[in-house]
């Protein structure tokens, strides 16, 4: 049970809330992607006090005030405000009675927590811990550490026999209108036209605008928010519980924070579209799953069609609306509620076209959508009836596609067999990471020879002339070199000459590629030691398997132990996007230029990330940025509190727009 159901199940059993209030503080608490007791806190259902009472009923643990008095300088020093923050403490300081430091926690059954706190104080100081709410807490450290002015609440005690008289309205006299104030507001919106449209849409539904701010620094250090009765928040460019949070410091009595989607508004939506889709993505897995509960190999089958068909969308980077589209379409396949669903649900994805297509063979005259669904189809069925003929990459390139096939087919059938080698790597399986040089003009990341050799699991470097190949191979010895010639570029052959001279390099197969018309070099280049020569056009299917033969034969290569690699192999979207798929408790922890961080995800669901001193949302998408460096993923049976909330599809695609306006920027 975690802590916000265990104050729940108190605050009902107690009779501390009413069902109601305890409900509406849960719908607020994920709205705003807050703990439940900072949600009473905001909703003012109780202070400070009632809540620290509260948890030291529920985990038998003391609670003390933290705002009457303030903590020493050497408490201060003991824990910094980035140890507190991070791992949500306060420290009270040295108690000469009990002679030990006293600390207070929102969880004090942490021992994660309760660790790092062992480990960060001297040997010879005994810890003492107290519990709090996480509220108060955090107003702690916000006046003590931050310099935030406290307000003490004041309460006027009346006489015990104190009452007001109230004179009698004379009868004849004509009641006054009873004067109601407006409602106050403080708008957050970076965009002024946006801003003067939300004024003067508030102003006609009696709502008046106290300020204006553009950044969430602003809004921190905005007077007006005390004096108002709500903060209206632009949720396109602010999302809810997302990492701008952190830049501001509200407190239990701030007013309540509401969101708008300007972009729904203007669509006629009532609710964003990633928080629609995401819903009827939930309802209809819930319902499937419910209907095959009985059929758990069907099951088992659905599931593994919706996971590789959302794997395969993120990989070709298709459109939100794509991926929801070929989700739904792999739910929907395959079970009679699946088909009755699919012409009773209204969507603007034409499901019926998707499903009915993906049951066919995939070719490029379908949808993209469709040529997912039909690509997945087809090789779960192969898997069930013959097992053994995708046993390896290039069986399952032999009987998912045909020869001959190029262009949009091949990418799709590539960038499918890339999923799959991330999922064998990902189980612990899968060679070391073997490498070739291609030198030649007309190469690039796109050539049927260089996808098909990385689907295959090498590494590809390219390059354009020979003469730049021995300062490269020097300091990064491939495992094979492939080089394009022809006679009036002749300089491969003196490479390959050089190569077979020098005793470090000599066992390195190379390959010659050659137009049709250049058979006579053959003879030459394989007198300079070549260990093929290859005529176009060629067959890229065989030319990865005479490399794959001759590398074996040459250097016979060991498996890693453990599930671990390199960045440039395997990014960290694919890591995530194979892992969170696949329901699994894993750590993945991301190394890079001297910078190191974890991302848990329990159950497929991304709840933590740590990078430093960043955490959350802002830690997790630092760590997406890493283009290089090494990766390692462990299961993990022990969770750090949960600082994440968002879907994985929405911080996945999130994390792919900042990357893609980071290379834009030229930061990547």
């Amino acid at each position: 049970m975690d802590r916000n159901e265990k104050l729940k199940r108190y605050l009902l059993d107690t009779g501390r809330l009413a069902q109601d209030q305890v409900a509406r503080a849960e719908d607020y608490a994920l709205t705003m992607n807050l703990s439940l007791d900072e949600s009473i806190a905001f909703l003012q259902l109780m202070d400070y006090s009632a809540l620290g009472k509260s948890w030291e009923e529920i985990y038998g643990i003391p609670y003390q005030p933290l705002l009457e008095s303030p903590c020493s300088h050497e408490a201060k020093q003991a824990i910094p405000l980035s140890l507190a923050e991070r791992l949500m403490v306060f420290p009270i300081g040295f108690d000469s009675t009990s002679q030990s430091f006293l600390v207070a926690m929102d969880d004090p059954t942490d021992e994660t927590k309760t660790g790092h706190l062992a480990r960060v104080l001297p040997s010879h100081i005994k810890l003492k811990l107290l519990v709090a709410s996480r509220p108060e807490i955090m107003e702690a450290i916000g006046i003590n550490y931050k310099g935030k002015k406290y307000a003490p609440k004041i309460e006027v005690q009346l006489p015990e026999e104190f009452t007001i008289s109230i004179p009698k309205k004379d009868k004849n006299v004509e009641p006054a209108l009873q004067v109601r104030g407006k409602k106050k507001a403080v708008v957050l919106e970076p965009d002024l036209d946006r801003y003067r449209a939300i004024r003067g849409l508030l102003k006609a539904e009696g709502v008046e605008v106290t300020a204006w701010v553009q950044t969430p620094k602003e809004l921190s250090r905005e007077k007006k928010i005390q004096s108002s009765d709500m903060i209206l928040v632009n949720g396109e460019k602010y999302r809810p519980g997302g990492p701008w949070t952190k830049e501001v410091s509200l407190g239990a009595q701030s007013p309540i924070v509401s969101f708008y989607y300007p972009r729904a508004m203007l669509l006629g939506q009532e609710h964003p579209y990633g928080a629609v889709s995401e819903a009827l993505i939930s309802l209809v897995a819930f319902i499937i799953k419910k209907a095959l509960k009985k059929e758990p190999q069907r099951l088992e089958e659905t599931i593994a069609r919706v996971r590789y068909c959302k794997l395969l969308s993120l990989k070709l980077g298709l459109t939100p609306a794509q991926v929801d589209a070929v989700v739904l379409a792999a739910w929907l396949s395959g079970s009679h509620i699946g088909d009755i669903l699919a012409r009773s649900i209204d969507t603007p994805y034409a499901l019926g076209e998707i499903i009915s297509s993906g049951d066919q063979t995939f070719g490029p005259s379908k949808r993209i959508e469709a040529q997912v669904l039909s690509l997945v189809n087809k090789y779960l069925e192969i898997k069930k009836v013959q097992p053994e003929a995708l046993k390896d990459i290039d069986g399952i390139r032999t009987n998912l596609g045909k020869r001959g096939d190029r262009g949009p087919t091949r990418q799709l059938l590539e960038s499918f067999l890339h999923v799959i080698r991330d999922e064998g790597l990902l189980r612990g399986i899968g060679e070391e990471k073997r490498s070739i040089l291609i030198i030649g003009e007309g190469f690039n990341l796109s050539s049927d020879v260089v996808l098909c050799l990385q689907s295959d699991g090498f590494k590809v470097s390219l390059l354009t002339h020979p003469s730049e190949a021995m300062e490269k191979i020097a300091l990064s010895p491939p495992d094979a070199v492939l080089c394009k010639i022809s006679t009036t570029q002749m300089a491969g052959v003196q490479l390959c000459a050089m190569l077979r001279n020098h005793s470090e390099f000599s066992q390195i197969p190379f390959f010659f590629l050659a137009p049709s018309d250049s058979q006579s070099l053959a003879t030459e280049c394989l007198r300079a030691g070549a260990d093929d020569f290859i005529t176009e056009p060629f067959e890229p299917d065989l030319l990865v398997l005479k490399l794959s033969r001759a590398i074996s034969a040459r250097a016979q290569r060991h498996p890693k132990k453990g599930i671990e690699g390199s960045l440039e192999d395997m990014s960290a979207m694919d890591i995530i996007q194979s892992v969170a798929t696949g329901d699994k408790n894993v750590k993945i922890t991301l190394e890079s230029n001297g910078q190191r961080g974890n991302i848990f995800i329990r159950g497929g669901q991304i709840i933590h990330a740590e990078a430093g001193v960043l955490i959350g949302q802002e830690a997790f998408f630092h760590l997406m940025s890493f283009q290089s460096g090494e990766f390692k993923v462990v299961s993990c049976s022990s969770f750090p509190q949960q600082t994440i909330h968002a879907s994985t599809m929405s911080l996945l695609m999130e994390g792919a727009r900042l990357l893609d306006e980071a290379s834009a920027r030229g930061e990547v």
